[in-house]
């Protein structure tokens, strides 16, 4: 599981720690937030999902070269398989004289 992914889970978590219920005893409850630890967890989802834009921004950096090699190596053979389309020759004998068929003069 990715870093993100794991912030994004941990999100509701760190709310639900975050809060705090207490029984009045008297058939209501009350319900408190502590606003520290908030801020805390916030703090927390917000350097995970930096780190996780710093190595996606990273990869994509990387991948520049591999992706130019790549395209390099394609135009090269393209250029090979154009180079022997251009070489080859084809002679058709059309002398169709004593009913023979056409044939590859080669």
């Amino acid at each position: 599981m990715n870093r993100s992914t794991t912030a994004a889970l941990l999100a509701p978590l760190l709310l639900l720690a975050a809060c705090e219920v207490t029984d009045n005893n008297n058939g209501s409850s009350t319900i408190s937030l502590d606003e520290n630890r908030i801020e805390q967890g916030t703090d927390i989802i917000a350097n995970e999902a930096a780190e996780v834009g710093d190595q996606a921004a990273n990869a994509i950096e990387n991948a520049g070269p591999e992706l130019r090699q790549s395209a390099e190596d394609i135009q090269e053979r393209a250029g090979r398989v154009a180079n022997r389309i251009d070489n080859v020759d084809v002679d058709v004998d059309l002398n169709t004289a004593n009913e023979k068929p056409a044939t590859n003069a080669n």
